[in-house]
């Protein structure tokens, strides 16, 4: 995390910087040229770049309004600006990038943590080892909170976009069983710690405490909550680990209700990682979105869901 929150003109903008070990050259190559930003950036770019160039995207006008080659690159997009630029450095080239956004389009937290993902896209695809948007998304809930305490912003708003990412979302497979794949850039001691001795943090309800059947530190846990059978699998990876969690249950007409839980649950376990818990009340600001989602996808009555929604204690 190196975004900052500055002010631009009298408007809000993060200025990001980073050291990057490649010559100037190689990174404007990256920064404008379509195909190049078509393996990092937010979206496509169908500019040549010239000065003064103008083009659509999204409905809302773009326009080439600085170029200096190789150092400068600053483009506009309806209200919004944006603004590269590279200088040499002794480990090759300093890249800083301006955006002054529109806080219609989301608050400051939210913007920092996805384009910290798009910088991190940037920096694979110069090391010759480009990633998926999916993949460089791995720590974006993380990153959101992180940006949130730095910023002294109401992380409410973030929250319910990233519940909006469908890689995000747990899947409904035969027998009935829920299940969430997940990687973290933590190593797999600091996720076993946090699913089992912070579970106070996260794990749904007092009233029915998990009762362990299998453990395996830190790889495996298992056990049963109410009748039903939980199974977090921890594995080791290169940046971190990679969570694979099954619920398995018997009524399907449930699957809904039950998965939009958890996907709020596994939000908290973000928020805890970030070292800013999250308490249930807030998890459930998204529930419904993701509720409503999960009932269309699955095919299932979402009145089981609402109603156990306005039930809750946390509700009333």
């Amino acid at each position: 995390m190196n975004g900052r929150l500055v002010d631009v003109d009298g408007r809000p903008a993060l200025q990001f910087e980073r050291t990057l070990r490649h010559p100037v050259a190689r990174v404007w190559r990256a920064v404008t040229e379509p195909a190049e930003l078509a393996q990092w950036f937010v979206g496509p770019v169908s500019w040549t770049p010239a000065l003064g160039e103008t083009f659509t995207v999204a409905g809302a006008t773009v326009e080439i309004t600085e170029l200096d080659p190789p150092r400068t690159l600053a483009w506009t997009w309806g209200p919004e600006s944006y603004r590269f630029e590279l200088a040499d450095a002794p480990e090759g080239c300093r890249l800083r990038f301006t955006h002054v956004f529109d806080d219609a389009h989301g608050p400051a937290a939210q913007h920092a943590a996805g384009w910290e993902t798009y910088l991190d896209r940037l920096d694979a695809l110069l090391a010759g080892r480009p990633i998926s948007e999916v993949d460089a998304h791995v720590p974006v809930a993380e990153l959101h909170e992180r940006y949130a305490i730095a910023f002294g912003q109401d992380p409410a708003p973030g929250r319910r976009m990233i519940a909006t990412l469908p890689f995000r979302d747990l899947t409904l497979e035969d027998g009935p069983c829920l299940r969430l794949e997940r990687r973290y850039r933590h190593p797999v001691e600091r996720l076993w710690r946090a699913l089992t001795d912070e579970q106070q943090a996260w794990f749904p309800g007092d009233d029915e405490p998990l009762t362990v059947v299998r453990s395996e530190p830190p790889h495996l846990l298992v056990g049963t909550w109410y009748g039903d059978t939980l199974r977090f699998e921890l594995t080791p990876e290169p940046d971190g680990c990679r969570l694979v969690f099954t619920h398995a249950f018997a009524d399907r007409d449930l699957a809904a209700r039950t998965g939009a839980g958890w996907h709020r649950c596994f939000a908290r376990v973000d928020a805890l990682l970030a070292g800013h818990p999250m308490d249930t009340a807030a998890s459930l600001d998204a529930w419904p979105d993701v509720h409503e989602r999960y009932a269309e996808t699955w095919g299932v009555d979402p009145e089981i869901g609402r109603r156990a929604f306005a039930a809750h204690p946390a509700n009333r």
